[in-house]
This record gives structure tokens, C-alpha cells and sequence, in this order.
């Protein structure tokens, strides 16, 4: 759903994509707009969430917080221009072997390592393991796995789109940490997207996080922190 200059996504109850994003980035929102937003997500049965951009119109976080809506949690966007030696595509970890996806049963194992990767200590959540479906399925979508000592370790994901290289999923199975694993796939990804044409790459982290400080170390660059907003309990229509 187009609202507020942004859009609403819905792909099913309780799945991570439900979220809507854009919203100010050109004009002042109005509290009807975040009424009409709260209303197709509470309708489907789904919390509303809002990822907030800094550089949105400030109507948007005043419109939100008059309805009720408080702060989730925050992401850093971080950005890196191309390096001419990206595309020789040095390798950092000689033992770390990066392979991209090509069968229905690799496509399997990414979402597997993805989901145990993210949610270790605790067993993958089927809301990870749907976004790994999502992921695994989506057009253009180029998927990666590092393998260390002949298994699966990590993941990786890319997508190009107008001169940009999105990385994402970075990913690596509890065993296989502190052992360079995520550092090959951000630089077998670079190489690729350099190569492509690419001029510039664009990943998010959490705050402080062990990707932060690996993509930093790769070169990338704090740009903007995201706020992400949620309709609270007490706010919520009384038919849910």
C-alpha cells in the first residue's frame, strides 16, 4: 500500500516483512495517514511497524507519537564507495571458500545457516526461517555460502540495483566465528559488485554489533542510524 510518499508491505501474519518504510521522505505526515496505516496492518492481524529514516520530515515521529507509537530499536546504515582493488578480490581468509547458490537444495541450506546464525543461542524462529524463503526466493537475489573445513558456515547476500551493491544476511554458525568468516564474504561480494559497475555498497547492522565492526573494518561507513517504531499495547484497536 502507497501512504505518506512511503510504502506499506503485508506478506502474512507474524512475517518479519510486514513494515512500512518511506513514509515523509517528501512531505509533512499527518496523523490521519498513520490512522489509515495503523488500520491495514491491525486489520490483517499484524503489529504495525515503521522503520523511520533521520532525514524524514519530523511530522512523521510527532505524528506517531501522538497515536501512541513508541520506539523498537535502532540500525545503522553504513555505506562504502568502490575501491579499484575491489574487484582483484583478494582474498582475507585462505581457508574460508565463498560459493554462490545455484540449486533448490543450497537454497535450502542458506536459509537453514541464516536462521541458525541469526537467532543462535536460541533455535531459529519460524518468522526467520519465512524470511529466509523470502530471501531465497526474491528476483535478482544473488546468495553466497562460506565454507570452512569442507561445511557450511556462514552466509551472504547481494543485490545490485542503479550502480549500488546491497549486502545482507551476513550471517555464521556459532562454531565457525571469530575465524574470518564474515570478512571473505563481504570481500568476495565487493569484488563481484565492483565488477558489475557497482559505485557504491550499502549494508545495515545493529548498533555496536561484531557486523558493525566487521564492516567498518572493510571500509564502510556510518551514514545515518534508523529508528524503528511500534504501535504499544495500549494503543492498539480494541478489536485485537
Amino acid at each position: 500500500m502507497d501512504i505518506a510518499g512511503g510504502v506499506a508491505a503485508y506478506v502474512a501474519v507474524d512475517s518479519p516483512v510486514n513494515q512500512a518504510m518511506g513514509l515523509g521522505m517528501a512531505d509533512p505526515v499527518a496523523a490521519a495517514a498513520i490512522q489509515e496505516l495503523e488500520e491495514f496492518y491491525l486489520g490483517r492481524g499484524t503489529v504495525p511497524l515503521v522503520r523511520v529514516c533521520p532525514l524524514a520530515h519530523p511530522s512523521l515521529v510527532a505524528s506517531l507519537s501522538v497515536r501512541g507509537w513508541t520506539a523498537d530499536g535502532f540500525e545503522n546504515v553504513l555505506v562504502r564507495a568502490m575501491r579499484a582493488s575491489d574487484s582483484e578480490a583478494a582474498s582475507i581468509a585462505a581457508d574460508v571458500e565463498i560459493r554462490e547458490v545455484a540449486t533448490a537444495e543450497e537454497r535450502d541450506l542458506w536459509r537453514q545457516v541464516a536462521a541458525v546464525g541469526f537467532s543462535w543461542p536460541l533455535p531459529p524462529l519460524d518468522a526467520q526461517l519465512a524470511l529466509g524463503e523470502i530471501v531465497v526466493a526474491r528476483p535478482g537475489s544473488r546468495l553466497f555460502i562460506a565454507y570452512l573445513d569442507g561445511l557450511a558456515a556462514g552466509t551472504g547476500e547481494m543485490y545490485l540495483d542503479d550502480g549500488v551493491a546491497w549486502l545482507s544476511a551476513d550471517s555464521t554458525l556459532p562454531q565457525f566465528r571469530g575465524r574470518g568468516v564474515q570478512r571473505a564474504l563481504q570481500a568476495h561480494r565487493l569484488a563481484l559488485g565492483a565488477a558489475a559497475g557497482c559505485e557504491l555498497a550499502v549494508s545495515e547492522a545493529a548498533p555496536g554489533s561484531s557486523s558493525q565492526r566487521n564492516m567498518e573494518r572493510a571500509g564502510f561507513q556510518v551514514v545515518y542510524t534508523r529508528l524503528d517504531m511500534v504501535l504499544s499495547d495500549s494503543a492498539r484497536l480494541p478489536e485485537l
